[in-house]
């Protein structure tokens, strides 16, 4: 890891929900369901786009929104603040049908503790 984990506070969790949710409804996605955690991001969304396409551009944006919120406008120096908020990669999942779409949400929906883990 380049930098220490990062553990997302309740408020920076909203937004990240909300900057998913805008970035959905600009794109023309349907967002299915989505549960920020403190430590990564569960999202189910219907889009026309390669899945890795369509997760790199939800940490783009999180990352721009949680980099303005935390006061870093300008290019970041690296001991300014956060130069990254999310790792490298990431799970992605095509869903091939109802079923697993429905299973998918269950767990984002229902499946995880809302708590603060």
């Amino acid at each position: 890891m380049a930098e220490e984990a990062v553990m997302l506070s309740p408020e920076q969790r909203t937004l990240v929900e909300r900057t998913v949710a805008d970035h959905c409804r600009i794109r023309g996605w349907l967002l299915h369901a989505v549960n920020v955690r403190s430590n990564h991001v569960h999202v189910v969304v219907t889009a026309d786009r390669d899945p890795i396409d369509v997760r790199d551009q939800f940490k783009a944006w999180c990352s721009r929104k949680l980099s303005d919120a935390a006061g870093l406008r300008a290019p970041v120096a690296k001991k300014a603040g956060r130069r990254r908020w999310f790792t490298e990669g990431g799970n992605h999942e095509v869903l091939e049908d109802e079923r697993y779409l429905e299973n998918a949400v269950r767990y984002v929906s229902e499946g995880q503790d809302r708590g603060e883990g």
